[in-house]
Parts: structure tokens; sequence; C-alpha cells
């Protein structure tokens, strides 16, 4: 089991940070996604034991980080949000520096400093210092850092903060190829959706201290049975007739994402509607199948008032399927 956590509330003070989170995930990517001030950061904070819960228990690889935090973090690597850096240091330094750190000798600390450096492609710039990198630069030998002792999980957060195009492409790039290289886990806490998508294959969802959705991406973007894309063919009088028949029994009918296609959205989970409308109408359907929503729509959908009163939940379960 990659994480577990039960029941887990975290207090500062009056202000409750995280709420009553239950989840069990397993997979080797999982993007923390969520809004600024969800509670992503909290959580990574307590996953590596540098916070305690106010209540609940906390797993991570099997290990109970609160009566084993050294073992935990002994099996950790992580990159915090931020430009952090110690000034004076050449990449190598830097990366030598951690290695040392989690108990490497000196020699092959710097052997895996150079073996990282490589890895995360910054090899021709491992002797210059540190604070002449660029913000791209800096985030990789953040990464290489965290990777200093071959750690089993690495936890990243808001790594591609404030990255140009061709840097963030670079990052994710080199999460994918960690991801299916035989690297370490990963865990994603970051508010940029695609990032995930690209690189993940699970995800946790935080809003407002409470944990809204666990599991894989795929069933995040679950087909919703009342919604369609529908291609129909004939003339426009007839297409004006079958999206008029439609929204008389309640649909809700919009140009689709793709030329061509009508979004439709039923009232109920039925698709004879469709067949119905097109019969009355006079039209012939050409294409019509429930609609997977984007990672945007299912992240925003999970988020809103409507679907947390929908669910009245905030625990989840990531096992795989």
């Amino acid at each position: 089991m990659l994480l577990a956590l039960r029941g887990v509330d975290k207090r500062f003070g009056d202000t409750l940070a995280l709420s009553d989170i239950t989840v069990e995930l397993e997979g080797r990517a999982v993007g923390l996604l969520g809004p600024n001030g969800a509670g992503k950061t909290t959580l990574m904070r307590i996953l590596l034991g540098l916070s305690s819960p106010s209540r609940g228990d906390v797993e991570v690889l099997g290990i109970d980080v609160r009566a084993r935090p050294h073992e935990a973090r002994a099996r950790l690597g992580y990159a915090a949000e931020g430009p952090q850096r110690i000034p004076g240091l050449t990449g190598v330094e830097s990366v030598a520096y951690a290695a040392e750190l989690c108990g490497l000798g000196r020699r092959p600390a710097l052997l895996r400093a150079h073996e990282l450096l490589d890895l995360v492609n910054l090899g021709d710039a491992r002797d210059r210092r540190v604070e002449t990198y660029s913000t791209g630069m800096h985030q990789r030998v953040k990464v290489a850092m965290a990777l200093a002792h071959d750690p089993a999980l690495l936890l990243l957060d808001e790594p591609t903060t404030g990255l140009d195009p061709d840097s963030r492409d670079e990052l994710l790039e080199l999460l994918v190829s960690l991801r299916d290289g035989g690297g370490p886990a990963i865990l994603l806490s970051t508010h940029l959706l695609h990032d995930v998508e690209r690189t993940c294959d699970r995800c946790m969802i935080l809003e407002g201290g409470a944990l809204r959705f666990a599991g894989s991406l795929g069933e995040l973007r679950r087909p919703n049975p009342r919604h369609y894309d529908v291609r129909i063919d004939g003339d426009e009088g007839a297409r004006g007739r079958f999206v008029d028949t439609l929204v008389a029994t309640g649909a809700t009918v919009e140009r689709g994402r793709r030329a061509g296609v009508l979004d439709v959205h039923l009232v109920a989970p039925d698709p004879r509607v469709l067949w119905s409308a097109a019969e009355t109408s006079g039209v012939r359907l050409w294409h019509l199948e429930p609609r997977a929503p984007s990672l945007e729509e299912a992240f925003l959908a999970t988020i809103s008032a409507e679907a947390r009163a929908g669910t009245g939940t905030s625990t989840g379960t990531g096992a795989p399927p």
C-alpha cells in the first residue's frame, strides 16, 4: 500500500486544515490535486512526519508515520515548493551534500550526484553554482537531491510552478521516465490539472481540507449516463426540430467540443429519448456515445458545492479496480 490514512484531522488553533481524511491508495504516480489552500502541503508534511495530525492514523509504504517517522522518511524523497537553495554550492555539491545527509560517504555521494545530474539532464551544468541556475534547472536539481538516497516514494510539492513551457515539459518528461523506468513512486502535489493528466495514473482531490475523490483518472472521468455526444444528419430544418424536441423534454443541447457534434445532457439516463427525437424530427443519428468529461470538468464537478451535497462524505478508496 502506497498510502493509508484513517480519520486524519489537522488543526492549527481554531482552523481545521484537514478534516477526517480516510483513504487507501496504490499506484506508480498519484496526483494530489486541489485549489490553493486546500490542504495539500499540510497533508504532505504529515506524510513526511514533519507535522503530526491532530487525530487519526497515517501509514506510508506500510510504515506507521506517527510511531516511526525516521523510518518513514528514510524511504521518502521530498522536493519542497519554493526557491530553496544553498548559495555557493555547485549542482554536484548540492546533490552530494543531500546524499551525505542521508548517510552516504563522501566518495559514494559524489558518484551518486554525478549519476543523478545526468539523469535530470543537468550534466553540463554540474559545476555551476546553483544561484546561477534558471528556475527550471533549479527545480530539476531539487528532484536530484530528493533522489539522492534512492527513495521508494518521491513527494513533489508544486514542482512546475513558475516554469516556462519548455522547462515545464522537460520536468514532466523526467517524472514520466521515473514512473515508467523503475524509479520511485511519485506523489505530485499541484493545482495544474495538465501536470497530473500527463504524469499520473491515480489522483486525490482535496478541497476545503476534505477529501472529495480518490481513485484512478479513469474513474474520475467516467462517462455520465445522462450526457451524450451526438452527431446527426439532416437538413437545417430537421436539425432544428431535433434540438427543439430534446429541449422540450428538459434536455440541454449545446455545440460539442468537436465540429459537427452536439453536447446533449438528458434529464434521465435513457438514450431512447434521442432515438425518439430523431424519428420525430426526421434526422438520422450517425454517432451516439456517452460523453466522458475532461479532467477539468470532472475536477470542477467534484469540488462543487452541489457535488459535495450529493456525496455527503469525505472518504475514499484508491485500490486498483
